[in-house]
């Protein structure tokens, strides 16, 4: 059985646009913020719900993805080092429910990895499409 990962946005985009592919034998995730991204920047909101509702297994918001964004924040303001609350909360989901971060955004979530955030690299590119 493959890794269990949470596809944050930019990632998703790409592969919505086949500049990527996801590489198989892994089960793949979103959370309710990365639907929300993808769908306002969509056209066709709607259609484009319903097809990653299929595509994937999304997340809803819960109270252990709540409570461990807002100790994560405490600890990031403490520390004058804050990120976006849609990417603090993708970040604190995959913490949260032990799923690897598949993103190209490394800088805003390579703060999270001190509070357990994993980070997905793939270990085959072959499937992968050049940008």
């Amino acid at each position: 059985m493959g890794e269990r990962v949470l596809v944050d946005t930019d990632i998703l985009i790409d592969y919505c646009r086949e500049k990527i592919d996801l590489l198989p034998g892994n089960i793949y995730y979103i959370s309710t913020i990365t639907l929300y991204e993808y769908m306002r920047g969509t056209k066709k909101p709607k259609k484009a719900k319903k097809l990653l509702e299929e595509s994937f297994i999304v997340i809803p918001l819960n109270n252990q993805i709540l409570l461990k964004s807002a100790e994560i924040w405490r600890n990031l303001k403490q520390k004058g080092a804050l990120v976006d609350d849609r990417d603090l909360t993708i970040g604190a989901t995959a913490i949260a429910l032990n799923l690897k971060l598949y993103t190209k955004n490394i800088k805003h979530f390579k703060r999270l990895t001190e509070h357990g955030l994993q980070l997905f690299k793939p270990q085959s590119l072959e499937n992968t499409k050049p940008l």
